[in-house]
């Protein structure tokens, strides 16, 4: 089976699309893969040292106004997928993987016009557009929420899997997840772990109110706080928290980093969890089954992320502050809610459990492999290399 993978941007799109992919080189391990992707997009630092073959096309996202405001953005699409078709065409897939992002757009297009299988996986409760539009063409389409599904036409296969995560997060032990971190053992082992975290590139307003929050959640007994600041704003935090005689030596109560590269770790041993609301995030937070306590983001497209975060809420898994209500005291309060009523724990915990798909992955793969054995048997194969299970090696379309 040959696999053609795209979609980039932001990691949100990457993650998944590696995480799939690896799923079904697991399952067919003489699989062949391919991921599409643009020069300029993460996933052109990402993929390759993931170890999967890669090759870029011409592509960019509109910046408001829609087309008419874009010229050259029509031209760029246009050249992209001329170029996705020549990909495909050398490549020859049995079947495609969208994960989103503008770079899955033109592929998606050329995968319908060469007639190959195409299968979508949609991260958010609220698509974006380049799913939404190509799943007109799609041989199934899979979403995390089935609050997703109404944004897709009735035609459609809309399928309700969940988020790929590292499989990492769902067996690590809380025990393991203390080590790692280098959390305090013995009788100064905490026992109420709040994980702040804005995401990678961090949250300045998440950020600001969770400074504030800090000092007045000190006098719960036991507790940790690890706060993953983003690089630009750890200077700012560890001053701020400082100002306000908060001490950050190794063995107290806070853990501030600029970039938490076991995230997996925190997720394993928080009892709380305060987060953006990444498609991603949320799939690792109830793969787990932790309270969360989710400040979306105003900043990203369609805003997407509230739509996410309150699918959480209405069962019953998360509070959720919108960012215009965020405050201190609003953050403190929250967290000093969960930690006084450990019912109300538990019930979160096992609401947000029966969220969490944690086979997400091999639920995906299994809709590629299905859609790949459709394609019709005989057809031409690539002219070129064959891009095998481990092949570094980059290829670059202008």
């Amino acid at each position: 089976m040959r696999l053609l993978v795209t979609g980039g941007g932001t990691g949100g799109h990457i993650y998944p699309a590696i995480a799939v992919a690896r799923a079904v080189l697991e399952s067919e391990p003489g699989a062949d893969v391919l991921y599409v992707g643009t020069v300029n997009g993460l996933e052109a630092d990402i993929v390759p040292k993931e170890g999967l073959p890669f090759r870029t096309i011409p592509s960019r996202g509109m910046v408001g106004g829609g087309l008419i405001r874009a010229p050259g953005t029509v031209w760029v699409a246009a050249r992209g997928v001329l170029a996705a078709l020549r990909v495909i065409r050398w490549f020859d897939p049995d079947v495609a993987l969208g994960t989103g992002g503008y770079v899955a757009g033109p592929v998606s297009l050329a995968a319908a016009l060469r007639r190959v299988p195409l299968v979508l996986h949609e991260q958010n409760a609220f698509p974006g557009v380049t799913n939404r539009v190509a799943a007109r063409w799609a041989a199934a389409v899979a979403v995390p929420y089935a609050e997703a599904r109404r944004y897709f036409p009735s035609r459609t296969r809309v399928v309700v899997t969940g988020n790929p995560i590292r499989r990492s997060v769902v067996e690590l032990t809380s025990e393991e997840g203390r080590r790692i971190l280098g959390l305090p053992a013995g009788k100064a082992e905490p026992r109420f772990v709040v994980y702040l975290v804005g995401g990678s590139r961090g949250a300045e307003a998440l950020n600001d109110a969770a400074v504030r929050a800090l000092p007045g959640l000190m006098d719960i007994p036991g507790i940790h706080a690890i706060f993953a600041t983003g690089s630009r704003y750890y200077a700012s935090a560890a001053e701020a928290l400082a100002s306000q005689g908060i001490g950050l030596e190794p063995g107290g109560k806070i853990t501030l980093v600029p970039y938490l590269e076991r995230a997996d770790a925190a997720i394993a041993v928080a009892d709380v969890v305060v987060t953006r609301a990444g498609g991603t995030t949320l799939a690792e937070i109830t793969a787990r089954g932790v309270p969360a306590v989710i400040v979306p983001s105003p900043n990203v497209t369609h805003n997407h992320q509230v739509y996410n975060a309150r699918v959480l809420e209405k069962a019953g898994a998360a509070r959720v502050i919108l960012e215009q209500d965020l405050s201190g005291p609003v953050l403190e309060a929250a967290v000093r809610e969960l930690w006084q009523d450990e019912a109300l724990r538990k019930n979160m915990s096992r609401a947000s459990l029966r969220l969490g798909r944690p086979e997400a992955a091999d639920d995906i793969a299994g809709l590629v492999m299905q859609a790949a054995r459709r394609r019709p048997r005989g057809s031409r194969r690539g002219r070129g290399p064959v891009a095998r299970r481990g092949l570094t090696a980059t290829r670059k379309t202008k």
